[in-house]
């Protein structure tokens, strides 16, 4: 289509949001995005993964172009489907052509989709009678030709026909009217939101708020031709939190539902550990960027420098404001979290109908971040990011544990965890 659409995320400087169709949307990177699916996709022989996986994405999808072409006041299909690519492109999912798409459905095929493009290019082919991975994807426009439509939520139904995970040459998504509607749900858009200040410590020179807009102007942009968002030595997506705190949510009630109580510990492991992944790979790659060396670096006298540097940089990404309670030390770190992305969307939940009681991705994170300034020196020498280093860190015994003694989830007014070294 050769209509032209501008898409800018809205940065909501008090909540640490980022929002596009009232949906805040996060930064994460292939590596995280992969390990939660993947994660997650290992169930499949104890429930349909797909219920979670695509049926999430379509939620969201639906309700984010419901509001984005009511703000924009786009009534005509042709201007909605530019609008729709625009968005997938800009959030850095790949490139799509919504032409042969009408209200009955239809056939949507690209060799460019994140999920799809970054695990063919990390990890061997799936056997060809697996799924393909662009579960997101398939979802995801399914709500949107809804949308487009003015149809009802589930009301199409989809599928993935070709992957590249399979040695196909591109990535190819059926849709079809169902004769009757899935049983989905809105999203709930920026849920239980808080608003926060973002805090200037007296004990760092680093300037929270500075590093905060420095990486809000940076230019994490799709590339013309894959769009694909190429930076920091990962790949990154611009995805609803809402997506990812849900799947985290409702992964874990389904795993309940057929092995019992018994299993929690090993999903919310399972989630903490995604947590590692994402403070290795993402915010690793950020903290040995040039962007952080000419935006961070001048301020960076001590290590815990660096972990309040990486804090200011978390509101620019979307995941909420952080806040030190205390001067951290490599003993301790003691941290709150307003509007942390997760806590945000499963807060709007009735108690009633959900089992996590905190963020263990956040867990995870922190005691990454603390892992990788404190264990692995990121402040004092180059890093090669690689298994050697990750089983190090992570696995050969953890020497980094957090815990949540205030969430929003029990009823608390606010999220606070320590970070403590199991060395002490």
């Amino acid at each position: 289509m050769s209509t032209k659409v501008t898409v800018a995320f809205q940065p909501v400087l008090d909540k640490g949001a980022l929002l596009l169709g009232g949906e805040p949307h996060v930064v994460h990177c292939h590596y995280y995005n992969h390990f939660l699916q993947t994660s997650i996709e290992d169930a499949e022989a104890l429930y349909p993964v797909e219920e979670v996986l695509v049926w999430t994405a379509q939620e969201i999808a639906h309700s984010l172009f419901q509001k984005l072409f009511a703000e924009e006041g786009i009534t005509d299909h042709e201007r909605r489907k530019a609008l729709v690519e625009a968005v997938y492109t800009r959030c850095g999912y790949g490139k799509v052509s919504l032409s042969g798409i009408s209200a009955d459905g239809g056939e949507i095929a690209t060799p460019y989709e994140h999920y799809a493009y970054t695990y063919a290019a990390t990890f061997p082919p799936r056997p060809k009678g697996k799924r393909g991975v662009a579960y997101f994807s398939q979802g995801y426009l399914a709500g949107a030709i809804e949308a487009i439509y003015d149809l009802p939520l589930g009301s199409m139904g989809s599928q993935q026909t070709a992957c590249l995970t399979q040695g196909d040459a591109e990535v190819r998504w059926r849709f079809y009217r169902l004769p009757q509607p899935l049983p989905l749900t809105p999203s709930v858009g920026e849920g239980a939101s808080q608003k926060g200040t973002i805090f200037q410590p007296s004990t760092t020179r680093v300037p929270m708020a500075q590093v905060r807009d420095a990486v809000l102007g940076l230019p994490l942009l799709p590339d013309a031709e894959t769009g694909l968002i190429e930076a920091f030595g990962v790949v990154l997506t611009f995805i609803p939190g809402n997506y990812y705190a849900l799947i985290s949510e409702r992964h874990l009630q389904r795993m309940i539902q057929v092995a019992g109580e018994e299993v929690r510990p090993l999903v919310l492991d399972m989630l903490v550990e995604s947590g590692h992944v994402c403070a290795f790979n993402t915010l690793g790659g950020i903290m040995q960027s040039a962007e952080w060396d000419a935006v961070v670096g001048p301020y960076l006298d001590t290590p815990e420098d660096w972990l309040y540097g990486i804090t200011a940089v978390m509101p620019a990404i979307g995941w909420g404001i952080v806040g030190c309670i205390e001067h951290p030390s490599a003993q301790k770190w003691e941290l709150c979290l307003p509007n942390w992305y997760e806590t945000s969307a499963l807060a709007a939940l009735p108690p009633h109908q959900r089992k996590m009681e905190y963020s263990p991705f956040a867990e995870g994170l922190f005691a990454g971040i603390m892992a990788l300034v404190y264990k692995a020196g990121i402040h004092e020498r180059r890093l090669t990011f690689d298994g050697h280093l990750y089983k190090q860190l992570f696995q050969d015994g953890r020497v980094y544990k957090a815990s949540f003694y205030q969430s929003r989830l029990r009823g608390d007014s606010r999220d606070a965890l320590t970070v403590t070294s199991l060395d002490a």
